[in-house]
């Protein structure tokens, strides 16, 4: 995995290049400052290298977008597939340029016609500025939905519509494009997922592969509905008036379609983003802004920070977590602490069973650890919190007589590390 980072408003400002698993296709990833990333597959087809796009980025970089491609090795007009997560313009702002440079399909989910065709609302259509979602009506668009024949990838106990064909990526590979399921508190009404594997690996609730792929092979390409941090504006005076607007935009909204947006965006979309966190063993997903991150079902599972367990015991999330210290609370508190931990163990041993050697394991869990940090004030001390845990839970391990040599000297090594 290649990163080139650079610091200049319209570019990039970081580049990450990797060659995939399959050893015959590649992904590039775009990270930009002001609008959502953009992800390249890149792959030879009857002789010629194609490209798959997820999402196309902010239409402030409309001057610069095709040069940008050109100097990573992606012809523009060799795009057969743009892939769009959600009607936000920082995600699909070049999708009308991208596609009429290469006269790619656009898949957007069945939702987003309403966008095509301007059936927003005067407060919606503000936030767009002079983005005109209507030219977007000339282009090759796939609208995907549904049915009750449709498959489902359960995740996390919760089903997510597979939305048409898998789109084919490189020899083996392929993309499987679900929909987020409908909810009242909404990010927006038309979202993406989409769920790469090298393979013909396929989630239920457990991962199940024949062809000896790993489950962080696979990545999941998550669009706004699951993120570690949020949009990295730059500071500048320009994008001032764009942040005003963005907060003017979403307090209106509360008043007039709560279902675009709503204040909490930890609400929006509140069964699907608790699903994914807790859906998969392991999974690298590339989100819709930020750097790529590890998802892992041990985070929820076996690393509770306090707001963790105050939300287990069926409290608010808003609550004062200092109760938790109340003397009556102690046996409640020190019993989910305690099935964190068999939690936290049962899910090494299954990464050891799926094939992840000790040291890659190790790699798994620094890896998690250096992830828990950032975000808002509380995030990010429950995520500080989360790092506390996983030493503490390494500790115990390390003199836990009930687990072999193995476990023994993982923890040891992973503290080494720590």
């Amino acid at each position: 995995m290649n990163f080139i980072h650079r610091k200049n408003s319209v570019r990039p400002y970081a580049i990450e290049k990797e060659s995939l698993v399959d050893n015959n296709s590649k992904l590039t990833g775009f990270f930009f400052h002001q609008g959502g990333n953009i992800y390249v597959f890149s792959y030879k087809k009857k002789g010629t290298i194609k490209h798959t796009l997820i999402d196309a980025g902010d239409l402030y970089y409309r001057n610069h977008i095709l040069s940008i491609l050109r100097e990573n090795e992606v012809n523009p007009a060799n795009i057969e597939t743009i892939i769009i997560t959600h009607r936000h313009t920082d995600h699909s702002g070049l999708a009308y340029k991208l596609a009429k440079e290469s006269q790619a399909k656009i898949l957007v989910h069945s939702n987003f016609k309403s966008f095509v065709e301007n059936d927003i609302s005067p407060e919606e259509r503000r936030w767009f500025g002079t983005f005109n979602n209507h030219l977007l009506s000339e282009c090759d668009i796939v609208y995907l939905s549904g049915s009750r024949k449709s498959k489902v990838m359960n995740i996390g106990g919760l089903d997510f519509p597979v939305l048409g064909k898998p789109v084919p990526i490189g020899k083996a590979g392929q993309l499987h494009i679900l929909g987020v399921p409908e909810n009242e508190l909404t990010h927006t009404p038309d979202q993406l997922l989409a769920f790469y594997s090298p393979g013909n690996a396929f989630f239920t609730n457990e991962y199940n592969s024949s062809d000896g792929t790993l489950p962080s092979d696979n990545i999941l390409f998550s669009g706004d509905l699951w993120l570690m941090a949020g949009p990295n504006y730059n500071r500048g005076l320009r994008n001032f008036y764009r942040r005003v607007r963005m907060y003017t935009f979403r307090m209106k909204a509360l008043l007039s379609f709560g279902r675009i947006a709503h204040r909490n965006h930890r609400e929006q979309d509140a069964a699907a983003k608790e699903a994914l966190k807790k859906g998969f063993s392991l999974i690298r997903v590339k989100p819709g802004h930020g750097l790529e991150f590890l998802g892992s079902r041990i985070i929820p599972g076996g690393l509770l920070a306090d707001r963790d367990i105050m939300i287990k015991l069926g409290y608010p999330e808003t609550t004062d977590t200092s109760f938790l210290k109340r003397e009556e609370m102690a046996d409640k508190v020190a019993s989910l602490k305690e099935g964190a931990y068999t939690d936290f163990v049962k899910e090494l041993h299954y990464w050891f069973e799926l094939g992840y050697n000790q040291d890659e394991v190790s790699s798994l869990l620094l890896r998690i650890y250096k992830e828990q940090q950032g975000g808002t004030r509380q995030v990010k001390k429950d995520r500080k919190q989360r790092r506390r845990r996983l030493l503490a839970t390494l500790n115990r391990l390390k003199s836990d007589k009930t687990e072999s040599d193995e476990i023994h000297h993982l923890a040891e090594s992973t503290l080494a590390r720590l």
